[in-house]
């Protein structure tokens, strides 16, 4: 097995590497490094003896690789590469700048809720890396879950850990937040109801019921009652001027919601209100919006995202860049030529590898998530 080509992933903490050897349809593997090497593959063995690789996912003709996020891709590609060995059609993409310490982190977060029955009981942010915080609820959330609790035989066994949306900053500023949406979103109603429903033998209903709310209610002082609307609403191309409006709204909260809804909606008219997101002042909320974009998939919006390879922060740049390597054509060029020395490495390979796709006449390639459905429908 030789690896053909190196890719980029959603996430700046993984990425996908291409192999000459293929595996059946049916075959995929998940391997993690704090699980044991017992009985794993040789080449398996041996990426897991470089420094900072976590995990490896293995399925059709690649696999991912997910890194400590205080280890440098640089240290770690070039070591996977000497490790697994490269075809003769490979050609590498480095990175000569690098402005990597000790402490560097991309800012991705990780979140996760843990929920008994629906009714969530503490939530857990994780960097990646060894460092995670817990948060607790208020006192409503600890009343709920103790008269729930009867209602199972072991409340112990029956909790889990529920992955929430990838979040970017730090782990004390991304708790806090997730702690403050969840308590304007479960209020004592909604948690009576859950309660109720701990001791039905019927599934619990986790969500409200989707509902229209009055564009009035964005004015109301208190944002918990603005983002707890806004979180009941099933978004179609109807609400666009209700967006619109929530992307003004002073909480960052409620403007990250929005721009995320706007990505539901599959009709290019909601371009121009992504792009009024792409230039939100919060990090998150431009990440997001670039997400939208991406998922998206509308070439109409390569010239907003050519700008946000300026962007001061540099998970927006590496969004913009891997949209351009995504989706991008000869137009970005210029654009990706000047920015290919940016100083963040994952930045830079990314506009290196949208450079070297489009310079070399090969077509879009998609979403990472539209290659490997592509990739299966022609293995069926």
């Amino acid at each position: 097995m030789k690896i053909k080509s190196i890719e980029p992933t959603p996430s700046p903490h993984s990425m996908k590497i291409n192999v000459t050897e293929e595996l059946t349809a049916s075959e995929t593997y998940n391997y993690a490094k704090k699980d044991g090497l017992e009985d794993v593959p040789d080449y398996v063995q041996s990426l897991f003896n470089i420094n900072g690789i976590t995990n490896i996912y293995r399925v059709a003709d690649f696999f991912t690789i997910a890194r400590h996020p205080r280890t440098p891709w640089e240290e770690i590609l070039k070591e996977v590469r000497d490790s697994i060995g490269v075809d003769d059609s490979f050609t590498e993409i480095t990175s000569e700048s690098s402005s990597y310490t000790e402490d560097h982190a991309f800012g991705e977060i990780q979140v996760f809720v843990q929920m008994f029955r629906g009714i969530p009981m503490q939530v857990k942010v994780e960097d990646g890396a060894e460092d995670e915080k817990r948060f607790g609820l208020p006192e409503r959330f600890i009343n709920a879950n103790m008269e729930a609790a009867p209602a199972s035989p072991n409340i112990i066994m029956e909790r889990k850990w529920v992955e929430q949306d990838v979040r970017y900053g730090d782990l004390e500023t991304v708790g806090n937040e997730v702690v403050e949406e969840l308590s304007a979103v479960y209020d004592e109603q909604r948690l009576a109801t859950l309660v109720k429903q701990a001791f039905s033998s019927e599934e619990p209903d986790l969500d409200y019921e989707t509902e229209d709310i009055p564009i009035e209610v964005l004015d109301d002082p208190d944002w918990r009652v603005r983002y707890a609307a806004l979180d009941r609403l099933d978004p179609t191309f109807a609400h666009i001027k209700l967006l619109d409006k929530a992307l003004d709204d002073e909480r960052s909260s409620i403007r990250r919601l929005a721009a995320m809804y706007l990505g539901y909606i599959e009709e290019p008219e909601v371009l121009p209100y992504i792009y009024k997101a792409l230039r939100d002042p919060a990090a998150n909320v431009r990440r997001t919006a670039g997400d939208c974009l991406s998922d998206l998939g509308y070439k109409e919006a390569i010239p907003e995202m050519i700008k946000s390879l300026k962007d001061d922060n540099r998970i927006v740049r590496w969004r913009a860049a891997m949209f351009l390597y995504e989706l991008g054509d000869e137009s970005a060029i210029p654009a990706l030529e000047e920015a290919v020395n940016d100083p963040e490495f994952e930045v830079s390979m990314q506009v290196k590898m949208a450079l070297k796709r489009i310079q070399e006449g090969q077509e879009a390639k998609g979403s990472i998530w539209q290659q490997m459905s592509e990739a299966f429908e022609q293995k069926d």
